[in-house]
């Protein structure tokens, strides 16, 4: 009977061993896919800002300036603009000067 009880202890411990080791595999799996994708995103970001950087530096802006609308942008002080919304939610963006 003693060695009944001890087979029995040794079969349970082994089977609830294999179980936590199979729940670790598939959390540690989990992690390392959402790694990854944390990985991906980021590169995503960095492509991203480096794109909005490059197409919005004030070098670029001018040079884009000058080659489609030549004379046609003016230079606006920033204190000078104001927001202006209506009953309806649509906004408006207005200067001082107008």
């Amino acid at each position: 009977m003693k060695k009944f009880s001890i087979i029995i202890l040794i079969l349970t411990l082994i089977t609830f061993t294999a179980y936590i080791k199979n729940s670790t595999k598939k959390i540690e799996d989990k992690i390392y896919v959402s790694q990854e994708n944390l990985r991906l995103f980021k590169k995503e970001l960095e492509n991203t800002k480096l794109e909005y950087n490059y197409l919005s530096s004030s070098e670029r802006l001018i040079k884009l300036q000058k080659q489609y609308f030549e004379d046609v942008l003016d230079k606006k002080d920033i204190k000078n603009i104001k927001n202006i919304s209506n009953k309806l939610g649509i906004k408006k963006i207005t200067t001082n000067d107008e």
